[in-house]
């Protein structure tokens, strides 16, 4: 964080007796303009009432900017997306990290939030492969370690060392992380209801709603996300945008270190980056909309099956037997139907959907029913059983078979361009912009799947050219729902819903929408 100016005590002074007048105001906005960011908000935060207020001028409208460095020198790297990311007046009201998995999670979050200084909310998240700005190029880049990316070389010079920085300035909302804790000495449970009443209070107390704009949620690796999103989205209106990393490895900075938890005593299942609207911001200010939409890379194929038993490990991975429908008296050998599916169509990437219903208690309230859709890949098999990625699956519950197919990827990839298109489309109409992005894609996604560089950030590039976007690929169980792009509400709730993909990517649009003009009062 820059040192406060040397003159700051008299500068305050000045401001106390009412030196600065109205007219300088003007100049103070112009010379506000040109300093970098990191100087420009603590120069904000420090000075005083009237300087403060020059700089709200600066920041009516929200404002986004994104980096990616592939330098394999961690602090070297953090150093050329903070310079970039920060190369404009820019006061963050959050940050979000996304790294190669050969840094250091704990050293990159502790540099980050060593140099940006207290009171701003950051995440810094390990990752498989990284979609950004270049700061060398300038140029957008999808970049997947140990993938024929066309960086094959630095590839294997450099494997898995980058980084995407993403800062985010939002007039009008309130931004924090809020974790869900998971107590250390009971590892079997997580705080689900303490975690949804805090993001209710902190809504409630910004908006006086008890439902936020959006969250971005990054889930633990080690903990399974399904019931906790299946929660979340029973909980939250549909017009809430939920995207992020099921399967992430994160640190987390709330915006009062003071609420940071005992790390002695609790662990993060998950941390949720919440958008609360403002409830007092100026009328000056507009609004600040989240819009969402998903790109699927599986089908479904073969009979439905129904569960018979099942056999969990400590690994996140159960053992599944199975009955297919229309011949109840007969277990099948589900290592051989397994072998004969893959043998019929010739990809190696399965998984099967689970159709749950599961009573649930939410906020001391009375059990209710809630089906939902989870998704797991199919690790291997012996048997009569199939070894599957995840927890969660009761005897009863129904499943398909789905596999990678990468012609429907390719379908819902246009699907999703032309719905961003649509947006961007309607928005020049009435004066309003996107501003920025997020996309959430699975590793296995990239060239290796489409045989084509950049697919994924398509939609949002060819949409949005020049507009900021921060990316990452994940282990897979990317999030998605709520604020769906073409579809209609009143549809959003029939049958069961996925809230966590898989094979696929997931895009946020961040989007301004500028105050009505006032009447003009004309004096008779």
């Amino acid at each position: 964080m820059a040192a406060k100016p040397d003159m700051v005590p008299e500068v305050e002074m000045a401001d106390a007796k009412g030196v600065f007048s109205p007219a300088h105001d003007d100049v103070s906005v112009s010379i506000l303009a040109r300093p970098p960011a990191v100087s420009f908000a603590s120069s904000a935060a420090c000075v005083g009432k009237t300087w403060n207020q020059s700089c709200n001028k600066n920041f009516s409208r929200p404002q986004f900017s994104s980096a990616l460095s592939l330098n394999p020198d961690l602090h070297a790297a953090l150093d050329e997306v903070l310079a970039d990311a920060f190369s404009k007046p820019l006061r963050p009201d959050f940050i979000v990290a996304y790294i190669g998995i050969n840094f250091s999670l704990e050293e990159t979050h502790h540099l980050i939030t060593e140099k940006v200084g207290p009171g701003i909310p950051v995440i810094t998240n390990k990752a498989k492969g990284l979609i950004g700005t270049d700061v060398q190029t300038d140029k957008l880049r999808e970049v997947i370690w140990g993938s024929t990316d066309g960086d094959s070389e630095w590839n294997e010079n450099n494997s898995n060392r980058g980084i995407v920085l993403s800062v985010g300035y939002m007039p009008g909302l309130k931004v924090d992380v809020i974790p869900l804790l998971r107590p250390k000495n009971e590892q079997q449970l997580t705080m689900v209801d303490h975690f949804l009443m805090e993001i209710m209070d902190f809504t409630c107390a910004a908006s006086g709603s008890l439902s936020p704009s959006c969250i971005i949620m990054f889930g633990d690796k080690n903990e399974d996300m399904n019931p906790i999103l299946t929660i979340l989205d029973q909980v939250m209106p549909d017009e809430t945008a939920i995207v992020g990393d099921a399967s992430a490895a994160f640190l987390c900075t709330r915006m009062d270190e003071a609420e940071n938890y005992n790390k002695d005593v609790f662990s993060f299942a998950a941390a949720a980056l919440v958008f609360a609207r403002d409830q007092y911001k100026p009328e000056d200010i507009g609004e600040t909309e989240f819009h969402v939409t998903v790109s699927s890379g599986i089908i479904p194929f073969g009979p439905y099956f129904k569960t018979v038993s099942v056999l969990e490990k400590h690994c996140l991975c159960s053992w599944v037997s199975a009955i297919m429908l229309g011949f109840e008296s007969v277990i099948i050998d589900c290592y051989d139907v397994l072998m004969e599916l893959k043998s019929q169509i010739k990809k190696p990437d399965m998984y099967i959907g689970v159709t749950q219903r599961r009573n649930y208690s939410i906020l001391e309230k009375p059990p209710s029913s809630i089906r939902s859709l989870s998704f797991h890949e199919v690790k291997d098999g012996e048997g009569d059983f199939i070894l599957v990625d995840g927890i969660g699956i009761k005897p009863g519950d129904i499943f398909f078979f789905y596999h990678a197919d990468a012609e429907n990827a390719l379908i819902t990839i246009d699907q999703a361009r032309r719905k961003l298109k649509t947006l961007r489309e309607d928005y020049e109409k009435n004066g309003r912009e996107v501003f920025g992005g997020f996309i959430f894609s699975c590793e296995n996604r990239g060239v290796s799947f489409f045989k084509s560089p950049g697919v994924d950030s398509k939609p949002f590039a060819m949409n949005f050219p020049g507009v900021p976007v921060a990316g990452m690929f994940g282990n897979g169980g990317e999030i998605g729902r709520g604020a769906l792009l073409g579809v209609k509400k009143n549809l959003r709730r029939n049958g069961p819903r996925s809230c966590v993909h898989a094979y696929s990517s997931v895009y946020l649009a961040m989007s301004y929408v500028p105050p009505p003009e006032a009447p003009m009062i004309i004096d008779e």
